[in-house]
């Protein structure tokens, strides 16, 4: 199984963003291609939650579902919440990101915060997996920014235009088994 990092939009992401986040968590999960590392590092700390409900809720900003984040706050009395907030999340999302062998994210909210991350994966070397809504009402980007990745980073950064969930999930169907014969997919 390939340990994956799907994201796109955080705080601000809209329901469009959070159901794809979804449906690539739960697909991934039924499939046994692969994983959201995200989502197995929080199954055993919400055992109570649906397999949905979790896909669902670790798409909302972490502070309000992360447990280990009010105690690391307490810890940090001194520092400011944003600040406070920013080493936490760098922390805890680095661990995910450490920990997947590619990236896969849905561009169609995508932030300054996207851009960050999926840099972080092509300088790591890390495959990067990307999906736009084919039509531009359902999107909200400038798309040019994002199809620059495909462009300079043509080895490592695939993008794809989708209609549907489904064009996602056959995509995916095909690029993780050759990540796993060793390609990039």
């Amino acid at each position: 199984m390939i340990a994956t990092y799907v994201s796109g939009a955080g705080m601000f992401a809209g329901q469009a963003t959070r159901d794809f986040k979804a449906l690539v968590m739960l697909w991934l999960e039924e499939s046994g291609l692969g994983f959201d590392t995200r989502y197995r590092y929080y199954r055993p700390r919400f055992p109570g939650l649906s397999a949905a409900g979790l896909a669902h809720r670790i798409c909302e900003p972490i502070e309000n579902y992360d447990p280990d984040w009010p105690v690391y706050r307490a810890a940090h009395p001194g520092v400011g919440h944003d600040q406070a907030l920013a080493r936490f999340v760098v922390e805890r999302d680095a661990q995910f990101r450490d920990a997947a062998q590619a990236a896969i994210y849905c561009f169609d909210e995508a932030g300054i915060g996207s851009g960050i991350n999926v840099m972080r994966f092509v300088h790591a070397g890390k495959p990067v997996w990307g999906f736009f809504a084919a039509d531009a009402a359902h999107r909200r980007l400038n798309l040019t920014n994002i199809l620059q990745l495909a462009v300079e980073f043509p080895q490592q950064v695939r993008l794809v235009p989708y209609r549907e969930p489904g064009d996602v999930i056959e995509k995916l169907a095909l690029w993780l088994p050759a990540l796993r014969q060793g390609g990039t997919g």
